[in-house]
């Protein structure tokens, strides 16, 4: 049963990355999408010896985004930058935006990666982990999923001292009045 469940979700992740599953767009607060989604994961950094610290825009822009797909990208984010950090340390979710963007900024305190690493991240199946720890699909969903609602992602790390993931989304442009 657990088999089957685990093949179900690889089998998700990798349509979403094949741009096979649609996305449902829709209004986005990504500072719900942040809340929402730390409330599950901020036990576990406790567990881990991990404090987070949110810095969220309080007048943040909406973006149209499926909802699900942007929990998963902060999961997704999260949960690697968890795994970063295996002596506990700190991780920091931000959001801010500019005139034609929303940011999401996860930064870690972690191991950091090499630039070897660095260039392979979003490949599907690429991983650092041992087996059985992860599948190497998790950057690799994000990136399909930020690519699919027109943003892009950067990473900057550096061995050592951690790793810095920010990712920019159109945001909604209201129409002018009397525009429909």
């Amino acid at each position: 049963m657990r088999a089957s469940l685990h093949a179900r979700e690889v089998i998700k992740k990798l349509m979403i990355f094949a741009r096979q599953m649609p996305p449902q767009k829709t209004r986005v607060n990504l500072n719900q999408t942040v809340g929402e989604s730390l409330y599950f994961l901020e036990s576990r950094c406790a567990k881990e010896g991990i404090k987070v610290i949110r810095q969220l825009s309080p007048d943040l822009p909406d973006v149209i985004a499926d909802q699900s797909q942007m929990t998963q990208v902060l999961v997704n984010t999260v949960v690697n930058a968890i795994q970063a950090m295996p002596e506990g340390g700190q991780l920091n979710v931000r959001t801010s935006y500019d005139e034609n963007s929303v940011l999401l900024i996860v930064e870690d305190t972690g191991t950091g990666m090499e630039e070897n690493v660095q260039r392979q991240i979003f490949q599907p199946f690429f991983t650092t982990k041992d087996v059985g720890k992860g599948t190497g699909l998790g950057l690799a969903v994000v990136y399909g999923i930020i690519a699919s609602h027109g943003g892009t992602i950067h990473v900057d790390s550096t061995v050592g001292k951690g790793t810095k993931i920010e990712i920019r989304l159109p945001i909604l442009e209201t129409p002018n009045p009397g525009e429909r």
